[in-house]
């Protein structure tokens, strides 16, 4: 399965409908442990053993970017990886990194509702980014990555 096809198959778990996406009951039903603690130059981790779940974020981290490497991290713990504990930037580590990226922005950006919201919001394309990227909750940059990545700039 793609890394979007695993977070898709959490949606039964959240409404995607509604804006910005509440991690919370993937949190719960998947029984994910979450803590924060200050780190020079990790954005967070990721801990799954034997049914034991655990994600620490850097609480220096501004708000969006904590809520993008949340779900990030979730999708280390869905995905299964080969050896997730590995120094993360190391070989083949890049692609697993990636994934979980892109399991992260599915989950907070969900495509249909993205796509819905860039209809409805076609009227005013001089800030239709800004706007999206506060109702999803997420950076600007992470809202134009996912419209690029979406194809939606060319509709």
């Amino acid at each position: 399965m793609r890394a979007e096809d695993y977070a898709r198959s959490l949606y039964k778990y959240i409404d995607i409908e509604t804006t910005p996406i509440d991690l919370q009951p993937i949190l719960e039903k998947l029984n994910i442990e979450v803590m924060e603690d200050s780190f020079s130059e990790i954005s967070g981790l990721a801990y799954k053993k034997d049914g034991y779940n655990l994600i620490i974020l850097n609480k220096n981290l501004i708000h969006t970017r904590k809520r993008f490497t949340l779900a990030h991290e979730i999708g280390h713990i869905v995905m299964p990886h080969k050896d997730p504990y590995k120094i993360c930037f190391i070989g083949e580590n890049r692609a697993m990194e990636r994934a979980a990226s892109r399991f992260a922005a599915e989950l907070l950006m969900p495509k249909p509702t993205l796509e819905k919201l860039w209809i409805i919001y076609n009227s005013n394309p001089r800030y239709r980014k800004r706007i999206l990227a506060d109702l999803f909750d997420v950076s600007y940059a992470s809202i134009c990555a996912r419209i690029g990545i979406l194809g939606l700039n060319e509709k």
